[in-house]
């Protein structure tokens, strides 16, 4: 299985206020389950959405495996979904494979909305560009093919209950629950951990693996 699985690569991608560092505990996790793991880092803050999104295209354009999956942590798996819905996806001989998103606002942000409302310019140079771009249009249709499983935290510690109060529980400090529910995922998972927690969690890593394995999460 292990062997198979180096035709299979795993695109692993940050979110805001962050760079591809951020995804070393996933990437290493992946590789040693026998995946082909590398991280995607862009400007989350300077550059437009649709600019980050081709850039991301690119990239997985130049891999050499087989199949590609993706994975990622908040804006990360916002930006992953928003480019496979952008383009007419072509892959030539190779596969589009399943999708993870973990502790992603695809329903929208209490608290950039909140950060937005109440720090003024401050609040909106701290959510760059990309993010009210993403929350301010209509949410684009996920391709029929793409397999999307969900994880969210239910730990509430984090800076986003200082910058949005009122987030609604449960959440993972920073993102409610109900803020990552994707119409069409195939699964939907909840973990005891907080949105900066699930980049250096096992279990995170753990149920990562297990989707873009069997589009399942283990049990």
């Amino acid at each position: 299985m292990t062997g198979a699985r180096g035709t299979h690569a795993v695109v692993c991608v940050h979110g805001l206020w962050m760079s591809g560092f951020a995804t070393t505990f996933w990437r290493n996790r992946l590789r040693a389950a026998g995946y082909a793991a590398q991280a995607f880092s862009y400007s989350s803050l300077r550059a437009p959405l649709a600019a980050s999104a081709g850039r991301l295209a690119q990239v997985v354009d130049r891999l050499p495996q087989e199949t590609v999956h993706f994975a990622g942590h908040s804006f990360g798996g916002v930006l992953i979904l928003g480019m496979l819905a952008a383009r007419d996806w072509q892959l030539g001989t190779r596969r589009l494979g399943r999708v993870v998103m973990v502790g992603s606002p695809w329903a929208g942000s209490h608290v950039a909305a909140s950060l937005a409302a109440r720090r003024g310019k401050l609040g909106r140079m701290m959510l760059g560009e990309a993010l009210p771009e993403w929350l301010a249009a209509p949410r684009p249709e996920i391709p029929a093919q793409v397999e999307v499983g969900v994880i969210a935290g239910t730990r509430p510690y984090g800076a986003g209950r200082l910058l949005g109060p009122g987030l609604t529980a449960p959440h993972d400090g920073t993102v409610s629950v109900a803020e990552t529910r994707v119409p069409g995922a195939r699964e939907h998972l909840c973990l005891p951990v907080s949105h900066t927690e699930m980049l250096l969690s096992a279990k995170v890593a753990q149920q990562i693996t297990a989707f873009v394995t069997a589009g399942r999460f283990a049990a």
